[in-house]
C-alpha cells in the first residue's frame, strides 16, 4: 500500500511537470473546478448538462476523485466515448440506491481500479500512459473485461511482453468505430497531436492594433481572466468589455469592470458560448451583411513580445478551428473537400508542433489570413455546414513523413499553369523531401501560377476528384511525395 501511495504521488508529480512543459491547464482550486464543470461539459458533450449530470460530475470533484481540469476533461472525453454523459452511481467509494439495484444484475465497476490504472501502468511500462492508452485500459475495466487488480497487472504484463502498450481497439465485445481508419490510412499516436476527441488546442492570430482597444462580447455569459486562470469578473451575455494596452499595462473596461494589470487577458465563454470581437471587421463579399467576427473557444488579448502590437488570439480545438476554415465553401466533390480538410488540419498542427508557431513573439500558431489559411470562424461555420460535416468524416487524419513519425508541411495553393513546382525550384530549398517533386496539374490551367505552386493544387484536387473519381488518399499522396496518412486521434 505504501508503494502504491508513493507511485500515485510520483505520477502526480510527473503529470504536473509534463503538463507545465506542454502548457497544460494551470492548477486551480476545487471550487473553481466545480464551477468549470458546466463550461467543460458543454464543450465536450455539445450541450448543457442536466441537474443530475452536473451533480454527478461535481460530486466526483468534491470527494477528490477528480482534482485537476485536465483530469476532468479526460474523464468527460472517456465517458463520451462510451456513449454516455455520466458513469456509474457508485462513485467516491459509495454505492447509491440505483447502483445497488444495478448490482443485483451485475457486479459494480471497480472505481478504485480505474483510479489505480495510472500508477500500475507506470510501474509496469516505466512511463506515463498517453490519454488514449489510459482510456483504453479504463474502458476494459468499465465494461468489466477486467475486474481485479491481479487481472489488470497480468494483462499489462502480457502486452509489455509483446512490446505494445495497448491492444486491439475492438474491446468490450464491440468494434470501436472511433478507432477505425479509412483504407490507406494508418493509426498512430503522434506526440502533441491527439489526446482529445477534438484534437490539440491551436492558437490563431485574428487581428492586431497599436494598443487601442479590442472590444469583445458573447452570446452567453463569459469570464474575464487575468493570465491563465485568475477570474476577474463574470460578464453577462451581450455586455461589451474593452481591453487596451498603454503604459505597460492592460486596461480592462466594461459594464461594472475597471482594472489594470500587467498580465495578458483571456475571455472565456461559459456554457458553450460564442465570442464576438466587436471591434474586428471582416465583412463577407459573398454573403452581404455577414461579418466574420464570431468565434468558438477563448479570445486572448496580449501584447506581442518586443513590439507594440496588441493581438486578439482565438484559442480552440483543432476540429473546432476547421469548422470555420475559409479556404473552401464545402461545395464540390466530397473527396476534394476531405483532401483540403486534411491538408488544412496538418498545416496548423505542423506549425504548432514542429515549428513552434509562425510567430513565436506573438504567441500564436498561424494567422487567419491567406499568408497561412483563411479562417472565418463561427459565422462561416453556420453558412458552410456541408464543409464541417465532410471534415468530420476525416477527424484526426494528418499527413506525415514516410516513417509516419512526424507531421509535414502541407502547403497548398489555388491553381497552376499545368504543373506544380518543387520547393527547390520555387523557394530554393531542399528542406522538404515531400515537396521536391513537380507533378502534372491538368485541371483549371492558368497562364501563370495562382499562388506559390508548391504542394497541392486546390483546383487540381477538385478536378481529379470530379473527373477521375480520385479519393482523398490518392489526391494527397499524388501532390505530397512519399508521405503517409495517419489517424492520430
Amino acid at each position: 500500500m505504501q508503494l502504491r501511495i508513493l507511485l500515485v504521488l510520483f505520477a502526480a508529480i510527473l503529470m504536473g511537470l509534463v503538463g507545465h512543459a506542454q502548457g497544460a491547464h494551470a492548477a486551480i482550486s476545487q471550487q473553481q473546478l466545480i464551477i468549470n464543470v458546466l463550461p467543460d461539459f458543454s464543450h465536450v458533450f455539445g450541450s448543457d448538462p442536466t441537474n443530475t449530470e452536473k451533480a454527478w460530475w461535481r460530486a466526483r470533484i468534491s470527494c477528490g476523485e477528480i482534482t485537476t481540469e485536465d483530469k476532468l476533461l479526460s474523464a468527460m472525453q472517456y465517458t463520451k466515448a462510451q456513449g454516455k454523459r455520466v458513469g456509474s452511481p457508485n462513485i467516491c467509494g459509495k454505492t447509491g440506491a440505483s447502483g445497488a439495484a444495478a448490482s443485483s444484475a451485475k457486479a459494480p465497476i471497480n472505481q478504485q481500479l480505474i483510479i489505480d490504472t495510472l500508477p500500475i501502468f507506470i510501474d509496469i511500462f516505466g512511463s506515463n500512459p498517453t490519454n488514449a492508452e489510459k482510456a483504453w485500459w479504463r474502458k476494459r475495466i468499465s465494461c468489466r473485461e477486467i475486474s481485479t487488480e491481479a487481472q489488470l497487472v497480468s494483462s499489462m504484463r502480457f502486452h509489455k511482453a509483446k512490446n505494445v502498450r495497448i491492444g486491439s481497439p475492438n474491446i468490450c465485445g464491440i468494434s470501436n468505430s472511433a478507432s477505425k481508419a479509412p483504407s490507406g490510412v494508418g493509426r498512430k499516436t503522434l506526440s502533441g497531436v491527439g489526446g482529445h476527441v477534438a484534437g490539440a488546442t491551436v492558437r490563431i492570430g485574428i487581428t492586431n492594433s497599436d494598443g487601442s482597444a479590442v472590444t469583445v462580447t458573447g452570446n452567453k455569459n463569459f469570464q474575464v481572466r487575468e493570465g491563465a486562470s485568475k477570474i476577474l469578473a463574470t460578464v453577462s451575455a451581450g455586455k461589451n468589455v474593452a481591453i487596451s494596452f498603454s503604459g505597460g499595462k492592460y486596461r480592462v473596461r466594461g459594464s461594472g469592470i475597471s482594472f489594470d494589470t500587467t498580465n495578458k487577458i483571456r475571455i472565456v465563454p461559459l456554457n458553450g458560448g460564442i465570442m464576438e470581437i466587436v471591434s474586428y471587421k471582416d465583412p463577407s463579399v459573398t454573403y452581404p451583411g455577414k461579418n466574420y467576427n464570431r468565434f468558438r473557444g477563448i479570445i486572448e488579448i496580449r501584447k506581442c513580445d518586443g513590439c507594440n502590437e496588441l493581438w486578439a488570439i482565438n484559442e480552440l480545438r483543432t476540429e473546432d478551428y476547421l469548422k470555420g476554415l475559409g479556404e473552401t465553401s464545402g461545395e464540390g466533390p466530397e473527396e476534394y473537400v476531405k483532401a483540403l480538410g486534411i491538408a488544412a488540419r496538418t498545416y496548423v498542427l505542423y506549425h504548432k508542433i514542429v515549428t513552434g508557431g509562425r510567430s513565436v513573439s506573438k504567441d500564436f500558431d498561424i494567422t487567419n489570413t491567406p499568408n497561412d489559411q483563411i479562417y472565418r470562424g463561427y459565422e462561416y461555420e453556420i453558412i458552410t455546414s456541408r464543409m464541417s460535416s465532410i471534415f468530420a468524416k476525416t477527424r484526426g487524419i494528418v499527413v506525415t513523413d514516410s516513417e509516419a513519425d512526424n507531421l509535414v508541411s502541407t502547403v497548398y495553393f489555388s491553381d497552376s499553369d499545368g504543373r506544380t513546382r518543387s520547393a527547390k525550384e520555387a523557394w530554393g530549398t531542399s528542406r522538404f523531401p515531400h515537396l521536391q517533386r513537380s507533378v502534372k496539374d491538368p485541371y483549371h490551367v492558368s497562364k501563370a501560377c495562382n499562388g506559390h505552386c508548391v504542394g497541392m493544387s486546390a483546383q487540381g484536387a477538385y478536378g481529379f476528384a470530379k473527373a477521375q473519381a480520385w479519393t482523398f488518399q490518392k489526391i494527397l499522396t499524388y501532390y505530397y511525395h512519399g508521405v503517409k496518412l495517419v489517424k492520430a486521434y
